[in-house]
């Protein structure tokens, strides 16, 4: 019997489309009536459905089972059909890295399996790009897009372990650091006082003038802290202390642990908060609603160890509840009231 297109397809299709490899008879047959609604009742119905069937096992497009049919009528039909599995393309074995010379230390650390997926990407795109070295130094973020495609991702390795002696160097990749300049007053160079928002930095830049501040007030910009802590450390002596003041807000907190993270990398002195500008924030400050989402629990509780308590709690039950008090609070007249002992926990070591 010639298989008939039209039932062989109706078949194919059902089988497609099914949810499940292993498509029961009654799939099958519901599939053949739908193209032949009256074919069911007719004689030699099952024959043509079986011949369908054997077609679509000929061309690989169905797996019949060898023993399991139904018998109750004649021909016996197959229980179920299986759909073949799709085929697995090989994977092409990975090319040996060829390193260059002056990524023994990388040849090293791939040959014991020391390299995370990002970091061996990172590595291999620094291997491929330096025999193309054109003996021309570009600004970091420049090099970054040439070498990684993303003008940003070299800055965040030039912080890691990477990037040290007998590892990669700024002038082994020819470029050079390309910081934006520091917003800073320079009274001093024992402690850094850096503040999140300009307006504040000035009034208390003013201030610490006047308080005789030996160090540098420094605004932070925001998110951007971790370049200003970065530029600093190339460009002025090493603080004996690192302060931070923001705003209480969820935002506020984030860029704080930012500049936490950062100077940890730097190896600069601990970022810690000025504690005594806080109080005086949370004692003449005005608690508003806030847009921003609110804190994770980790923030919180990274948080309210930064702080300690009960500063800790104190300033992030406010943010906890989607309330904010901005630094701006603590302007000119609230800071003409106050001392170096009224900003931090430890003044003497900052008069």
């Amino acid at each position: 019997m010639n298989p008939e297109k039209a039932i062989t397809d109706a078949i194919a299709l059902a089988v497609e489309k099914s949810r499940v490899r292993r498509v029961p008879l009654q799939v099958i047959l519901v599939a053949a009536a739908s193209v032949d609604r009256t074919a069911a009742a007719a004689v030699g119905w099952r024959s043509r459905v079986l011949t369908a069937l054997a077609t679509l096992a000929a061309e690989g497009r169905v797996e019949l089972p060898k023993t399991k049919a139904d018998r109750s009528a004649h021909p016996p039909l197959p229980l179920y059909v299986t759909r073949p599995a799709p085929l697995r393309l090989e994977r092409t074995p990975r090319p040996p890295v060829v390193w260059h010379a002056e990524l023994a230390w990388a040849a090293q650390l791939f040959d014991e399996n020391l390299l995370s997926p990002a970091e061996l990407s990172f590595l291999e795109a620094v291997n491929n790009w330096l025999p193309k070295r054109r003996a021309v130094r570009v600004p970091v973020r420049e090099r970054s897009l040439e070498v990684l495609g993303d003008e940003k991702e070299l800055e965040a390795w030039m912080l890691g372990s990477f990037f040290s002696p007998g590892r990669l160097t700024l002038e082994l990749l020819e470029t050079y650091a390309c910081w934006p300049p520091v917003e800073q007053t320079t009274l001093g160079d024992r402690s850094w006082l850096v503040i999140e928002n300009y307006t504040t930095y000035r009034s208390i830049s003013d201030r610490a003038e006047q308080l005789g501040f030996d160090g540098r007030v420094v605004w932070g910009s925001g998110n951007q802290v971790g370049t200003r802590l970065a530029a600093l450390s190339t460009m002025a002596p090493a603080p004996t202390a690192c302060w931070y003041f923001g705003d209480i807000d969820t935002g506020g907190l984030r860029v704080a642990k930012l500049a936490e993270s950062r100077a940890e990398v730097l190896a600069l002195p601990p970022v810690t908060p000025a504690r005594g500008l806080y109080r005086l924030l949370l004692h003449h400050g005005t608690p508003r609603s806030s847009n921003t989402a609110r804190p994770t629990a980790a923030l919180v509780a990274w948080a309210r160890a930064w702080f300690e308590e009960p500063l800790g709690e104190a300033v992030t039950c406010p943010v906890a509840d989607g309330r904010r008090l901005v630094q701006e609070h603590i302007g000119v007249e609230v800071l003409s009231g106050t001392t170096l002992a009224d900003w931090f926990d430890q003044p003497e070591s900052l008069a």
